[in-house]
């Protein structure tokens, strides 16, 4: 995990200094040329609470440690758009006698290309990917845990796709994608075995799958349209509100529920170099559970903007 970790961050750095800075006379210069409008955020976040054995008011040992890192870079040229959305988040926490286990853990990507039609409409071309970082588990009633169950690009959800995009203002976006391409991965074999469920086919074939990926494979490729919202906003000078909605249907080559996705950062600066951040992660995917699926969670601890 650290090898990956420093593969992203000096892919990052090597990005950013790539996207010098140039020299803009005029308007016309600016869209000749382009430039790039950047915005970084690196947040650690860390709580502790201990109790000595004469302690009365009940209570657990824990600890729990988060980090949270968004790059954002957009690259402004004649009518073209070209953005860059990077966006990790991964923690863990621990109470006394219990394993250590995951609190958030998401790695998202996302690259699109985006031509004006009219001041507020544009077509794009765009793809973007969805995965974790660390391995998950099943944990018992008694807090031990069980079999992994989840791992990084197991699964991992790819989606390109071509569509139309209304921008009205400029941190607000609402996107279709009438024809979009998802793969869905599971490249770890004992996640497919822990989580496989058995499904029948159109043909009355029966068989396993997880993920929605049949046995025998690593990848499920489907048809659909997606249908995307997003914000990213600075509500006050020390809190930026930024949420993302995405919704797939496949029609091909079957015909599935809807997935939804939904994903919120709220980030309150206290002073320059301190925060408070709310996350909140809300899923459904009817080849994983039938159910809404819904993780949220509150920290505090250091940040930094580049």
């Amino acid at each position: 995990m650290r090898k990956l970790f420093s593969i992203v961050f000096l892919s990052v750095i090597a990005f950013q200094a790539s996207a010098q800075e140039v020299v803009l006379k005029n308007l016309e210069d600016s869209l000749r040329v382009g430039w790039w409008d950047r915005n970084t955020q690196l947040a650690v976040n860390f709580s502790q609470a201990s109790f000595n054995d004469s302690w009365q008011g009940g209570g657990v040992n824990n600890f729990a440690l988060g980090f949270l890192f968004n790059n954002l870079a957009v690259k402004h040229k004649g009518k073209g758009v070209w953005t860059n959305d990077i966006q990790f988040q991964y923690g863990f926490l621990r109470n006394k006698g219990l394993d250590l286990r995951k609190s958030v853990d998401r790695l998202f990507a996302e690259t699109k290309y985006a031509s004006s039609l009219s001041p507020k409409v544009n077509w794009f071309v765009g793809a973007n990917l969805l995965s974790q970082f660390g391995p998950g588990y099943n944990f018992s009633d008694d807090g031990s845990r069980g079999n992994i169950i989840s791992s990084i690009f197991a699964p991992a959800f790819l989606s390109e796709g071509v569509g139309i995009e209304y921008k009205p203002v400029d941190y607000f976006t609402l996107s279709l994608g009438g024809a979009t391409i998802r793969q869905t991965i599971v490249g770890n074999s004992t996640v497919f075995e822990n989580t496989q469920q058995e499904v029948t086919l159109k043909d009355g074939t029966e068989t396993v799958a997880s993920y929605g990926v049949l046995d025998g494979k690593k990848l499920l490729n489907e048809l659909g349209i997606q249908a995307v919202a997003a914000f990213d906003k600075n509500l006050t000078e020390g809190l930026n509100l930024k949420w993302r909605y995405q919704a797939f249907k496949a029609y091909a080559t079957e015909n599935k529920p809807i997935d939804h996705n939904i994903n919120l950062i709220a980030t309150s600066k206290i002073g320059k170099y301190f925060n408070v951040n709310f996350t909140l992660i809300g899923i459904y995917d009817s080849d994983q559970v039938q159910k809404f699926q819904l993780s949220q969670g509150l920290s505090a601890g250091f940040s930094l903007a580049l």
